[in-house]
């Protein structure tokens, strides 16, 4: 039960980072916080998450940031079953690897909600938009270490 509830929390506290607002000029930098708490999941407990979470938590973000519901939803879900697809490769990787392939996952995520936004008319054609996909790569080591040590705490299993 406490197990549960703190993995709930980790959940909630990355839509909380999501929600943060951010300066106009630093919108581009903003990570993917809570596809980065998801992601973490998937390689460490990947049979107890999946993409029924991914697709819960993909609707609260569409609720959070207020635009086409199912757009997150309909992305995240795509990210995890990739991750899913390779968490054990992922796991043998070091956690600057794992990063790298982080940022790729973020970038096909970036990538698919730009052509959602561009065809509904809301978005203009730019390179930036993998600029998240970076940050979150370059944040993934800190992040495995922080809900890692969450994880052993608690002993989420």
């Amino acid at each position: 039960m406490k197990s549960s509830f703190v993995f709930i929390l980790t959940l909630i506290a990355g839509l909380m980072l999501e929600a943060l607002t951010f300066p106009e000029a630093l919108l581009w930098y903003r990570p993917e916080w809570a596809l980065l708490v998801i992601l973490y999941w998937v390689i460490a407990l990947p049979f107890r998450v999946g993409v029924g979470v991914a697709w819960v938590l993909g609707l609260m973000v569409d609720l959070l940031q207020g635009g086409i519901m199912g757009q997150h939803s309909l992305t995240y879900v795509i990210i995890t079953y990739s991750c899913a697809v390779f968490y054990k490769r992922l796991r043998m990787y070091h956690r600057w690897q794992q990063g790298i392939f982080v940022a790729l996952l973020v970038s096909l995520n970036q990538l698919i909600d730009f052509w959602i936004d561009y065809y509904s008319g809301g978005a203009e054609p730019t390179l930036m938009i993998f600029m998240p996909a970076l940050i979150t790569g370059l944040l993934w080591p800190w992040s495995f270490i922080v809900l890692r040590s969450v994880r052993r705490m608690y002993s989420i299993r």
